[in-house]
């Protein structure tokens, strides 16, 4: 299906995420990111005109393992947080970070500007792009030294 924004690929979520957490970080094909499970986080990113265009749903590992890695939180709060659901406010910090930074991989020469609105917990905050996804791909991201996690991409 066509989508305004570009559903990113894995070479172009490499290269940003390399940058962020090393080049051995690692990305498969998986399954989507669970958009029913309390401990899913779903950052949203809107239009000029404050609406909903794309998303990343965000599984619990990637949300716990990420959120660490970007300035080296101990493993073993990673993994606390993984198994619980239960992040750190610096580990919610750092996941609004790297989601503002994939806010780019929406973007190319020909898309309409858009922006990070916020990241939440709720996917009923989503549910504009979750609704309405024309587009997505989904990876089991391994994050060197922490743990695998799910990041699904939607576009509308």
């Amino acid at each position: 299906m066509t989508t305004i924004h570009p559903v990113p690929n894995e070479k172009q979520i490499h290269q940003i995420f390399a940058m962020l957490f090393g080049s051995d970080i690692r990305l498969n094909p998986g399954e989507p990111a669970p958009t029913d499970d309390a401990s899913s986080m779903f950052a949203v990113f809107i239009n000029d005109e404050g609406k909903q265009v794309t998303a990343c749903v965000c599984d619990h590992h990637f949300t716990a393992y990420a959120g660490s890695a970007l300035t080296k939180i101990p493993v073993d709060s990673a993994e606390d947080a993984s198994n619980t659901g239960k992040y750190t406010p610096m580990m919610l910090n750092n996941l609004h970070e790297i989601m503002n930074i994939c806010s780019r991989l929406f973007m190319n020469n020909s898309s309409p500007h858009l922006r990070l609105d916020k990241v939440f917990a709720n996917p009923d905050a989503a549910r504009g792009v979750l609704d309405g996804c024309q587009g997505r791909v989904d990876f089991t991201v391994s994050i060197p030294g922490y743990g695998d996690g799910v990041l699904s991409f939607l576009c509308t």
